[in-house]
């Protein structure tokens, strides 16, 4: 039996819609799955840059972070030790 062309023709058409519409709802979406948007973005920008410009202009807080970072560093060393060592 010939496959009908026109059929075949109009199957073809409506799977390059599909595809396109599939590329186009792709778009409005991250790399994991939630819904993509440009002012959580801007938000997140902001912020690291509000919390960059503090700690430049106070070095007392920047010393402080940098301690507890330090300290977190080690706590975590410590555990990871102890996990490996049985």
């Amino acid at each position: 039996m010939v496959p009908d062309p026109g059929r075949r023709i109009a199957w073809q058409n409506q799977l390059r819609t599909n595809q396109r519409v599939s590329s186009d709802n792709g778009a409005q979406y991250d790399r994991r799955g939630r819904p993509a948007s440009g002012l959580a973005g801007v938000l997140k920008l902001l912020l690291l840059v509000a919390v960059v410009v503090l700690l430049a202009r106070n070095p007392g807080l920047r010393a402080e972070l940098w301690t507890l970072a330090q300290n977190l560093g080690a706590y975590v060393q410590g555990l990871w030790a102890d996990t490996r060592s049985g």
